[in-house]
């Protein structure tokens, strides 16, 4: 009869044993959060003696203890594995709950922690818990150097996810001038798990595409959301022509010089022949300012626009004199012969002509009066690419 007794006893107890075991889980964080490791021990009534965690990487697979907990929730870290001051004991021993916090997830925080509760009499049960750490690209989209107008295909853009684990997913958004676009996508594996997309979107470099916008599209399971990244494609070009026209924002007499380029141009203003006249004169960048009106202005200035990838000129004769005179007429054609040949002008009965704009081919003339001034305007454009 004691034998039968003492073999029940053992096959409840045994049958208890087999029902005890450690519940845990698979966990992914976004590198920078919080993330809870939970663990809890079941079915059995044993005496807890110690809640130990362990952590092994998929590099390194041994496991090393980082943390004990007795009894009573007092913590006791072993070796620091990275992990000192970002992990909190958040369980609770009486319900043999022996979850912890690690706080401001890091990559090398990745890996397979242990969590081992032991009790008497039975020893020790454990349960795995592997976690995943995904981080965010570093989105950028810029050019590593600016394209120059020309007729080969370039790279126009470069939309670039940095560092990210698992690898991004980078696509371009080019409306209606995606037909004249191409991608090419590159990926760097590192050597800590994550990766680098390079996107490139290339084309012709002309000035129709200046200052067209497309967007860099970039998804990745560490975002919430895709995320889009506005880009203005910046073509580099000389100075294409030059207009020298009359201010009339101002009362004054002043001259605006103005040349279309990428990067915008510098502008020099310079008298020809004759030495500048004094104070009554003023250049100020894309400005000619005329201060008083007399012979001493008479001659011809010149502004030149330019900008690292050439330069273009615009020529200003200006003539002064009390009233209109045949003489004042015979000198402008005089000086337009010298600037440029085979020039038709057309001539008006008009005591004043201003902001006549050159160009071959075609010829542009236009007029306007400035007190008892003859101002005519001498705008050309050199070939492409000459500096």
């Amino acid at each position: 009869m004691l034998r039968k007794l003492c073999c029940v006893i053992l096959l409840i107890v045994q049958r208890n044993t087999e029902s005890t075991h450690v519940i845990g889980g698979w966990r992914t964080v976004v590198q920078g959060e919080d993330v809870d490791l939970s663990c809890r021990l079941i079915e059995t009534t044993e005496d807890l003696e110690q809640i130990t965690w362990q952590k092994s990487t998929w590099e390194e697979t041994q496991n090393h203890n980082f943390m004990l907990i007795d009894p009573n929730g007092v913590t006791k870290f072993i070796s620091q594995n990275g992990l000192t001051g970002r992990v909190q004991f958040i369980g609770n021993p009486s319900e043999n709950l022996g979850s912890i916090r690690i706080t401001a997830v890091r990559l090398l925080d990745e890996g397979i922690f242990t969590c081992i509760f032991s009790v008497f009499p039975s020893g020790a049960y454990t349960t795995e818990i592997p976690l995943t750490v995904l981080v965010p690209p570093v989105v950028s989209v810029t050019a590593d150097v600016a394209p120059v107008i020309g007729e080969n295909e370039v790279v126009l853009s470069t939309c670039v996810a940095a560092g990210a684990k698992p690898q991004a997913e980078v696509t371009w958004k080019t409306g209606e001038f995606g037909s004249l676009l191409r991608t090419v996508t590159n990926s760097t594996q590192h050597t800590n798990g994550t990766t680098t997309v390079l996107s490139h979107l290339l084309g012709v470099p002309t000035k129709a595409a200046n200052q067209q916008q497309v967007q860099c599209v970039v998804n990745q399971s560490a975002l919430a959301t895709e995320k889009t990244y506005n880009y203005s494609i910046n073509i580099h070009y000389p100075p294409q022509s030059v207009n020298i026209t009359l201010s009339e924002a101002s009362k004054a007499i002043v001259f605006l010089c103005v040349a279309d380029s990428n990067p915008h141009p510098n502008y020099t203003w310079s008298r020809v022949v004759q030495p500048w006249p004094g104070s009554s004169v003023r250049a100020e960048g894309d400005k000619l300012h005329l201060l008083s009106l007399s012979s001493e202005l008479n001659g011809l200035y010149v502004c030149l626009a330019s900008n690292p990838y050439g330069r273009a000129t615009g020529s200003l004769y200006v003539h002064t004199s009390s009233e209109t005179s045949a003489a004042c007429w015979v000198l402008l054609v005089v000086i337009l012969c010298l600037i440029v040949a085979a020039v038709a002008l057309m001539l008006y009965r008009s005591p004043i002509i201003a902001n006549n704009q050159f160009q071959a081919p075609p010829q542009v003339c236009d007029y306007v009066k400035v007190h008892h001034c003859c101002v005519i305007n001498l705008s050309h454009q050199p070939p492409f690419g000459m500096q």
